[in-house]
């Protein structure tokens, strides 16, 4: 079997770890730089190229996307869906719907995964009356519709403050969404990794002192943890409600149980492999060699 892992960090430890796992179970696999493919439309002919040559045989498609080539990227997944040989690791349209944090949560909201009360707004004029709708309390977090490792989020303690960062984001027409915070400093929140119909890693994430995220990126740690029967249910359940095949959910706990904060299309994995002792890698490549199995036969 032929596998592509669309990535440009050839030496990210989770490429690397897929490529492995995929070489380990008799797979062809290459890393391919999303940059490298040139697409070609005419009339009903489609083709791709990579560097120059055909490379439209693959059998599995694995992306990892930055945000630097997932613009790009997805046109990518889209051309070898168009071609319908390969079984490609989350679609292109689902990918989005998934990395836009809003309307993420729009889709799970609809499927009854529960959530953090959250709203957006492209004026800043109905910001009392949003807040109204979401306990009315303060602080409140602020996010971009599309970011990974915490970047852009803003942590708002008093209307003014919301107003300021708002009204600012409105006149660069940038899109936020805003939500009831939930203090991580001391219970963190839980990242569950899904591949398929199953829930086969946890872990508990704890923001270090100071710091109000608790991304392992920005100094949190990470302790393993047994993944219950509510977490099992919430996480796959956010998975096949965006019609994704493997997904890393980002949970809170709160006083009324569980809350999804985003899912993730393209989840890192290195520290919860290290914490865990899982090998995440592993199975995702037999999900997706099975898959494309089935899809032959």
């Amino acid at each position: 079997m032929r596998v592509a892992i669309l990535s440009r960090g050839s030496q990210v430890y989770s490429t690397r770890r897929l490529l492995e796992a995929a070489e380990l179970s008799g797979c062809q696999a290459q890393i391919l730089d999303p940059f490298g493919f040139s697409l070609h439309v005419q009339n009903d002919n489609i083709r791709i190229f990579y560097n120059g040559y055909v490379a439209e045989k693959f059998d599995l498609i694995i992306p990892r996307f930055s945000s630097a080539t997932a613009e790009f990227g997805f046109e990518i997944l889209s051309h070898f869906a168009s071609l319908g040989t390969a079984y490609i690791i989350n679609l292109p349209d689902n990918i989005q719907n998934a990395r836009h944090k809003f309307r993420s949560l729009r889709i799970l909201a609809e499927h009854k995964i529960p959530i953090l009360p959250s709203f957006t707004t492209g004026t800043d004029e109905s910001l009392e009356q949003s807040i109204s709708y979401i306990g009315g309390e303060y602080p409140v977090i602020a996010k971009p519709f599309i970011g990974t490792h915490g970047n852009g989020i803003m942590l708002l303690d008093t209307f003014i403050s919301l107003q300021s960062a708002i009204g600012a984001m409105c006149d660069f027409n940038r899109d936020y969404v805003v939500q009831k915070y939930v203090n991580l400093s001391s219970s963190g929140d839980v990242r569950v990794i899904v591949v398929g119909d199953r829930a086969i890693a946890g872990m508990k994430r704890v923001a270090q002192n100071g710091e109000f995220r608790s991304n392992v990126h920005r100094g949190g740690s990470g302790h393993e943890l047994v993944i219950n029967r509510e977490l099992k249910d919430i996480a796959v359940g956010a998975v096949k409600a965006l019609n994704l095949d493997v997904a890393g959910v980002d949970l809170v706990k709160t006083v009324e149980g569980y809350v999804v904060l985003e899912v993730n299309p393209s989840p890192g994995f290195e520290e919860i492999e290290a914490v865990t002792n899982i090998h995440v890698a592993e199975a995702i490549i037999s999900f997706a060699t099975s898959k494309q199995s089935k899809k032959n036969e």
